[in-house]
């Protein structure tokens, strides 16, 4: 039974690229990982590389934290719940038993317990759900080391995602929605994390530090060899696919700025890189022509250049060649917000919060907000350590957290966050049923050149 968490701030293989990109105090501070943790792992195997240029890249809150669980203990239950097991709660006449009946059996409707198993926290003293989440289901099972970085196929049937489960450093992994297999995707000696699945499931990008600093590669989803697009002599992370599948944005630490900056190159010929503005980890917008004069919507999270310096999250518009519209939807007024994440029908965001890390005592949660910023719902709140989230077809949030011991991939239900959302909510469409783009893969062309030009200077 814990009495205390400690709050990943940052997901592992966050931390573990900033610290390879040798990011210093002023974007990361006190980089503190728990000793035997997945962050911990992954930091100890990277290379030595110097301290960034300059110390104007965006930080945010401490990465360690403790807070402390109520007086009364939750009770945990795990494994697949039976009928009769809910009639004896139902029948128990105890405080909580009709409550955690109630909310089983609304979760065996949404999430049939042939696909996954279900693990539910509730306080027995109070007979409700711990952080009162809907339909908690966990979908990873590492008992050492970490599960992190999900990321769902479009048309929801498969999970992608980074672990060090088998070993200190990060490989990526696939299985099955429903299914316990996981298939392992990357071997090599270096850390492989942040996959991102092209929009019709044959490629995947991802990040990794095999040759020394972080670069981008692009591999078949079935694993196989693996095409570096990314320059040599920077530190690029988190790649992300355009709703057609023919470019890619991803992050960079600048080397002339000092600041994280976004680029996107074309996947078929990633010789020639495109700068849109300053911010960490974009996320393009599935659904194409959200923004305005029928523009891309791509958000991401860009840290204040004063104060606290904490990240809030925003959105650009993107056509090639043209990059408009940056705007504040969360700003960081109540602590940091990150891992921002679309929704299937590009309507919403998905993203963490971090808030108490720097007078102790914090912890993450995952929200939702309105693409506009108009109106924002919470999804977990609670002792536990819940980051980076993603939506999946099915209207799930996917997303990690430490709530069971070990970091692990959950899931959890949205009906509850999309009524609240919904300016109509009784003729709200179900996020399963969003209509979404299905382009053809243009490829990755091997032979292609990697070096970028044109790195901006100071603003």
């Amino acid at each position: 039974m814990r009495t205390t968490v400690t709050t990943s701030l940052l997901s592992a293989s966050l931390l573990a690229a900033l610290a390879g990109c040798g990011t210093n105090s002023s974007m990361v501070e006190r980089f503190d990982p728990a000793p035997g943790s997945a962050a911990q792992a992954s930091a100890n195997a990277l290379p030595t590389a110097p301290t960034a240029k300059s110390s104007n890249a965006p930080s945010t809150a401490p990465t360690r934290a403790t807070a402390t669980t109520p007086a009364a203990q939750p009770t945990l239950r795990t494994g697949p719940v039976t009928a009769e097991w809910i009639a004896q709660m139902e029948a128990s006449g105890t405080r909580a038993g009709a409550p955690f009946a109630k909310a089983f059996k609304d979760a065996v409707a949404r999430e049939p317990f042939d696909r996954a198993e279900l693990v539910f926290t509730a306080n027995t003293d109070r007979g409700t759900p711990d952080d009162a989440t809907e339909g908690l289901t966990q979908i990873t099972f590492a008992t050492e080391g970490a599960d992190f970085d999900p990321r769902v196929s479009r048309d929801g049937a498969s999970l992608v995602f980074s672990s060090t489960q088998h070993r200190s450093t990060a490989d990526i992994y696939i299985k099955k929605i429903g299914g316990r297999a996981i298939t392992q995707l990357t071997a090599d000696s270096g850390n492989d994390v942040m996959p991102a699945l092209s929009p019709d499931g044959k490629r995947i990008a991802f990040a990794s530090d095999r040759n020394g600093t972080w670069q981008l590669f692009v591999m078949g989803s079935a694993g196989g060899r693996a095409v570096q697009i990314s320059a040599e002599n920077a530190c690029d992370l988190h790649p992300t696919w355009s709703p057609d599948g023919k470019r890619i944005a991803f992050c960079r630490l600048g080397q002339v700025s000092g600041r994280w900056e976004m680029w996107i190159v074309e996947a078929s010929n990633p010789a020639t890189a495109e700068f849109i503005g300053y911010g960490m980890f974009p996320v393009w917008c599935p659904v194409t022509g959200t923004g305005e004069d029928k523009a891309d919507k791509i958000a991401y999270q860009r840290g204040k250049e004063r104060g606290d310096r904490a990240f809030g999250l925003w959105t650009v518009d993107y056509k090639p060649g043209f990059v408009s519209s940056p705007t504040e939807i969360v700003p960081a007024t109540a602590g940091a917000a990150i891992n921002p994440n679309w929704s299937p029908d590009g309507q919403f965001i998905t993203y963490a919060t971090v808030k108490g890390g720097q007078a102790g005592g914090g912890s993450s949660g995952i929200w939702v907000v309105a693409s506009d910023g108009s109106v924002n719902v919470n999804l977990t709140s609670g002792a536990s350590s819940d980051m980076s989230p993603w939506w999946g077809k099915d209207g799930r949030v996917y997303f990690v957290s430490d709530r069971a011991g070990h970091d692990n991939i959950w899931s959890v239900g949205t009906d509850r966050a999309m009524a609240a959302l919904s300016r109509d909510p009784a003729g709200a469409q179900p996020l399963a049923n969003a209509p979404m783009n299905t382009p053809s893969d243009p490829g990755i062309d091997p032979n292609a050149g990697t070096n970028t030009t044109g790195v901006p200077t100071n603003p």
